[in-house]
């Protein structure tokens, strides 16, 4: 269709700049540019077709050209910065200071002084080694802006960058006699104390700047993350960082930053879990939301098991994030411990309302496989099997969930094939498991399978299932139906000092016999 216009009218500049852009997305290039050099010659006041062309050229780096069509433009439009700004990206690109100078001198025309066309001034300057003109120009900044302290600051940094110390120094000292609380000052002041080699003073303006109620929360930040670091570097106590933050923490917080710092360090220092936590709470009371803080107090809770802090914590936290399933297991988990049966399963059948396809399966498997553990307490056979049916859905390789309901089938001697294969499963993937090596043995031991039971169970107890009474007890059923009688009676007597709480042990013992 395009070929048929250019034979209606060959010199048709839309055509021609239709074609451009076909054959260009043809990878066909040096015809592209043919067609958008022709098109843009036929209309050369179509500033579409001119800044096309501008940009092929850029892109294709033939800079020289480029320039020509912006210093073009930007001479037609000259109210128009966007020409300008574009000359100035190719210069540089060229690395011609000298021209960026002048298009910089032609924008400050148009926009009036700015600080960052100052800084880029300074900045082309210095490459081109005419440093007096560099400073001069910064310096003319404070004096068209004699109120805005902002930019002595700056020229005492650009000072300071260039190894002209006393110069920076007099110019901060300028402005903090004027403002003695400015934070960029005393952030400038700090860095020269430091190059400077002065390390007590930096120490001192460092501390007075993070104190500073004028400084903002990120600012304090980065100076206390400076006050850690040197300080762990010379080796100091932890008071002196300790000090400052609770001077810090002392007062209303604009965001979680200090606090969240304070319990980063605190946990660098591995100090005690009370002070832990308490910068913990800190945190999540500053930032409800934060779940790794709230996750790291479950920890603690889990840790000194107390069950009922840890369920609080997960009830607060699914408030600010009912999407995040781990909160649901561990309240379950914490609920079932304080022996609250119902109440674990209704938290836990609300967790399941909010599994979907983006959830994490382990967790959403773990929230079913204790649904189970809750339904098996309650004697609810076939909802213990639903739930672990459902769970292994997410994670078929969850041994924890395989153990149990391998272990409840064979309780009930039932299903016991399917019951073996689930528990040779969990065997393979922890075969140093003394629960899992016990729960295989005494499948085995339910089908029969005697001597392939004992191997099983002296797995088990050479791998820690010796101090576990129950452990011990089956030892003894299957030494007793193995033909070793003797060895039976010391594992079931063994399991008695254990605390074995089975019904029938001390008949077994009397008795000397397996007793189911």
């Amino acid at each position: 269709m395009i070929q048929h216009a250019l034979e209606i009218n060959p010199q048709a500049p839309e055509a021609l700049f239709d074609l451009a852009t076909y054959v260009g997305y043809l990878a066909n290039d040096s015809t592209a540019q043919d067609y958008y050099e022709r098109a843009a010659a036929l209309s050369p006041g179509n500033q579409w077709y001119q800044e096309v062309l501008g940009n092929y050229y850029q892109t294709h780096n033939q800079l020289d050209k480029a320039i020509g069509i912006l210093e073009k433009m930007s001479q037609d439009q000259p109210e128009n910065p966007d020409f300008l700004y574009g000359l100035l990206q190719m210069y540089t690109r060229k690395q011609d200071f000298g021209k960026c100078i002048d298009v910089l001198n032609n924008i400050e025309k148009l926009e009036g002084k700015s600080e960052n066309l100052s800084m880029n001034k300074f900045r082309m300057y210095l490459q081109l080694e005419q440093k007096d003109k560099a400073f001069a120009e910064v310096e003319s900044l404070t004096r068209e802006y004699p109120n805005d302290l902002r930019y002595k600051v700056v020229l005492g940094d650009l000072y300071l960058d260039n190894e002209d110390a006393s110069k920076a120094y007099e110019l901060y000292q300028q402005v903090l006699a004027e403002e003695p609380q400015n934070v960029s000052a005393q952030v400038s002041l700090s860095s020269y104390y430091e190059k400077t080699g002065d390390s007590a003073k930096a120490k001192d303006m460092m501390e007075k700047l993070v104190l500073n109620p004028a400084s903002d929360s990120q600012t304090r930040v980065q100076v206390m993350r400076k006050i850690i670091y040197d300080s762990e570097a010379q080796k100091r106590d932890s008071t002196y960082v300790l000090g400052l933050f609770d001077q810090l923490l002392s007062v209303p917080q604009e965001d979680v930053g200090i606090a969240l710092l304070c319990t980063q360090y605190k946990l660098q220092k591995q100090m005690p879990e009370p002070e832990i936590t308490a910068s913990l709470r800190q945190v999540v009371q500053l930032d409800p939301t934060n779940n790794a803080a709230r996750i790291q107090l479950l920890d603690y809770a889990f840790r000194r098991n107390d069950y009922a802090d840890a369920a609080q914590l997960c009830k607060e936290s699914i408030e600010y994030s009912p999407e995040e399933l781990a909160y649901y297991y561990y309240m379950g988990a914490s609920l079932m411990q304080l022996e609250k049966k119902e109440e674990a399963l209704d938290i836990l059948l609300k967790g399941v309302e909010q599994i979907n396809d983006k959830s994490d399966k382990s967790l959403a498997c773990s929230i079913y496989g204790s649904m189970g553990d809750i339904y098996h307490e309650m004697n609810d056979s076939e909802k213990t099997y639903e739930a672990y049916d459902k769970a292994l859905t997410y994670n078929p390789d969850d041994t924890m969930v395989l153990n149990n309901y391998a272990y409840y089938l064979s309780l009930e001697k039932k299903d016991l094939d399917k019951a073996e294969e689930m528990s040779f499963r969990t065997v393979k993937i922890n075969p140093k498991s003394f629960n899992e090596l016990d729960t295989y043995a005494w499948i085995l031991f339910i089908k029969g399978k005697y001597t392939e039971a004992r191997i099983y169970i002296d797995e088990s107890l050479k791998n820690g299932g010796d101090k576990e009474g129950n452990i011990v007890e089956h030892a003894g059923d299957i030494y007793s139906l193995s033909g070793e009688m003797e060895k039976a009676l010391e594992f079931w007597q063994q399991a008695d000092s254990l605390g074995a709480e089975s019904k029938t042990l001390k008949q077994k013992i009397k008795l000397k016999k397996y007793i189911e």
